[in-house]
């Protein structure tokens, strides 16, 4: 080594040995953000990356193959940069960086190539780029134990990129044809690939001095990564309180085994199995001597703060994809930790909310495993919410989300929760407030007791009843009050008896019903209108649907997909793009509405604040497009309402540009053309002409209501040009910007 790679080596020593430290106020967490200067990678042209990359020299690929190579996966890479899951100079993708040094400090040149960043994603994952780019998941981390395990799994895929395995995995691929195209399963590789990337990491790690006992447990952290972060049984009384208490028959008699085995049948699998993989490793740990005893060079307090951060992160993430009931597990498995984190008793809020909406739209079961899938602790959970009805879900999510408001009645987020809670449950005809006790759950099991032993008691009810009328023994049959009528599967009828006298709860619940009843009136109206009558009505709303008075609109980076033959012409695509942001930015100055617009081109000037606030709205469409009958609660409520106070307006603009070059030649046409020519004179050009097909589609986002409110949709036959984007922009922004009448 010499004096510049010594002194180079040494300084990253030190630096190691001198961890910036930050505490982590995990009672008020907020998700992972970029910081600091904006990398390239995030604000190049992909095709000026095309041209720089095809520069590189790579043998292991002929010129055709390197074009489709080199654009594949390129293309690729930026979609996940750019999918508002990543995240730079934070604080776990700075801890990676500096495992990354650790492994590689005798080899300056090798990391100065190499860029670290997180996808936040749960899962677990972790993979290399032919470019240099090496992305770890959040969800695998939040299932590591030590620092050691997180360093063999960078030496492994910094070996996958030294070794340059994505370019010959193309190859592979491209001459057995097994897994079809290859470039955008960036993390794929033949299990010879596998077998060498695990020995040439363990000898990295080895001369990093890390112990030897943690890379076998790295196995067991891939093979039962697909679980929860944590084993622990989940009590049936978790939910129970002074208020509400549901009967240990609504949970599982049983355990449910968890299934993954290391002799798994890997013949179509792309990784050897986890048997094989620790076999091939012991041989190669044992070749070696005098292995180090490290597991932890950054700290044990430093890694559990990262690991912390990951499991944070995994809650946020299940909301995102649906996943509520992991979602509500991760968050009792953290509240063991942190009890006090307001953060955790937001999601708790959200989770509750969700569960309640889907149940709603009979769609929960996108959000809770099926019984055949269940494994684990967590199947108790998830077997308790899918047994649920209707109604149980209604009442304990009100339950829950009002607890929450009385703990935390200045919350602004719990708060907005709650309020929305109560509007939907308006509109659900499952929860109806007069069939409800007044008793709570264990004064109506006193009185069911107490009446079972007094028979003369009984009598007298009987005679009651009989003594009634049709119609009263129908009504008594419904009232929860009675004793006899008590039954504990129907727990939540005795769950909320302290909400319902509660003023504030009647005033909001009184005021949502009457507008609900409103709108009744008005349907009613509606349909009490002539056809004549109807036609006009509607011709006037059709008139005005687009009208919103908006005058400034957040604008996030357009997407434009233009196709050629049936295949996606990535970079006619995005050179489309940025003449589509030139277009929207102009016809929207010429019908005087100020826009911002937050894209890749202007996050040189706004740098990591404007990657965060545009990661955030792809975020909320993203959940939003989870399920579109469902009005979910936004996950990033916070972020939202600093965006909006940053630009003064909640109104967000999305769009999307598709274009497809498909002339309709008829051959045996072409061939009589050909033939005569005056006809080919006119019938060729006119079928070329014709071949082009445009659509643009427009949504507006409001991030206050946390919903999509309005959209809509321009087809044109001809090719995506300046003018005419412009043209049809320029309409949409005169609609959006007129007030409605009404």
């Amino acid at each position: 080594m010499n004096l510049i790679k010594a002194a180079k080596a040494s300084f990253i020593l030190i630096a190691l040995s001198f961890p910036a430290q930050s505490q982590k106020d995990f009672n008020n967490y907020t998700t992972l953000l970029s910081k600091g200067k904006i990398p390239d990678d995030f604000t190049k042209q992909t095709y000026t990356k095309l041209e720089e990359d095809l520069k590189k020299d790579r043998e292991e690929l002929r010129n055709s193959q390197e074009k489709v190579f080199v654009e594949g996966t390129n293309y690729a890479i930026d979609e996940i940069l750019h999918s508002g899951l990543v995240v730079f100079g934070d604080d776990v993708s700075t801890y990676v960086g500096e495992i990354a040094s650790k492994l590689l400090q005798n080899d300056y040149a090798l990391r100065s190539k190499l860029r670290f960043y997180t996808i936040k994603s749960n899962t677990a994952n972790a993979f290399s780029t032919d470019q240099g780019i090496l992305f770890v998941t959040t969800g695998l981390i939040a299932q590591l134990t030590s620092e050691a395990q997180l360093a063999y799994v960078l030496a492994h895929e910094i070996a996958h990129y030294k070794e340059k395995h994505v370019v010959e995995t193309f190859d592979w691929s491209l001459k057995n044809r097994r897994y079809g195209d290859n470039i955008n399963r960036l993390a794929n590789h033949s299990k010879e690939q596998e077998f060498e990337a695990d020995k040439l990491g363990i000898k990295m790690y080895y001369d990093a001095g890390y112990s030897s006992s943690d890379i076998f447990s790295t196995f067991d952290v891939l093979m039962y990564s697909y679980l929860p972060f944590d084993e622990i049984e989940f009590p049936f009384t978790y939910f129970n309180s002074t208020q509400i208490y549901i009967p240990q028959s609504l949970f599982p008699d049983k355990k449910y085994p968890i299934k993954a085995e290391e002799d798994y049948d890997d013949e179509n699998s792309s990784h050897p199995n986890i048997k094989k993989r620790k076999e091939a490793a012991e041989k190669e740990i044992g070749a070696l001597s005098n292995w180090g005893e490290a597991t932890q060079y950054l700290g044990n307090t430093r890694f559990n703060t990262i690991r912390n951060i990951a499991r944070f992160e995994s809650v946020r993430s299940d909301i995102l994809d649906a996943s509520y009931a992991d979602a509500m597990y991760s968050i009792f498995l953290l509240e063991r930790e942190f009890p006090t984190s307001i953060y955790l008793k937001r999601m708790k809020a959200q989770v509750w909310l969700n569960l309640m909406l889907f149940k709603k739209e009979n769609v929960s079961s996108k959000t809770i495993d099926r019984t055949a899938d269940l494994e684990g602790e967590s199947a108790a959970l998830h077997f308790f919410l899918k047994k649920l009805n209707k109604e149980g879900m209604s009442t304990l999510a009100l339950r829950q989300v009002y607890d929450l408001h009385k703990a935390y009645p200045e919350d602004k987020e719990i708060s907005a929760v709650y309020d929305k809670l109560i509007n939907d449950l308006t509109s659900f005809d499952k929860f109806k407030t007069e069939l409800y006790s007044k008793k709570t759950f264990q004064e109506a099991a006193q009185d069911y007791v107490n009446a079972k032993k007094d028979t003369s008691k009984a009598a007298v009810t009987d005679t009651t009843t009989k003594k009634g009328s049709k119609y009263d023994r129908i009504k008594n049959k419904k009232n929860a009050d009675l004793p006899d009528n008590f039954d504990s599967t129907k727990f939540y009828l005795y769950g909320i008896t302290d909400i319902l006298i509660d003023p504030t709860f009647q005033e909001i619940y009184e005021s949502n019903k009457k507008k609900l009843s409103d709108k009744e009136k008005d349907d009613a109206a509606y349909e009490a209108l002539t056809p004549k009558e109807k036609k006009v009505h509607n011709k006037k709303e059709d008139a005005e649907q687009y009208s919103m008075g908006i005058n400034e609109v957040i604008v996030v980076e357009p997407m434009v997909v233009s196709y050629r033959r049936g295949n996606v012409d990535n970079v006619k695509s995005e050179k489309l793009e940025a003449i589509f942001s030139d277009a929207i930015e102009n016809s929207a100055q010429m019908a005087r509405v100020t826009t911002y617009p937050i894209d890749s081109r202007s996050l040189i000037n706004k740098g990591a604040d404007g990657f965060n606030e545009r990661s955030t709205l792809i975020s909320l469409l993203n959940q939003l497009a989870e399920e579109e009958d469902v009005n979910m609660f936004p996950v990033d409520f916070q972020l939202l309402n600093s965006i909006q106070e940053n630009y003064g307006t909640s109104k967000v603009m999305f769009s999307l540009v598709e274009h497809e070059y498909a002339p309709d030649i008829n051959f045996g046409t072409l061939y009589s053309s050909i033939i005569f020519p005056p006809i080919f004179l006119i019938y060729f050009p006119n079928a070329i002409l014709t071949g082009n097909n445009t659509e643009i589609n427009v949504l507006i986002l409001d991030m206050e209501a946390g919903k999509i409110e309005n959209g809509m949709s321009y087809y044109f036959k001809d090719s995506p040009k300046r003018i005419q984007l412009g043209a049809h922009m320029y309409d949409i922004f005169k609609k959006l910007s007129t007030t409605p009448t009404n």
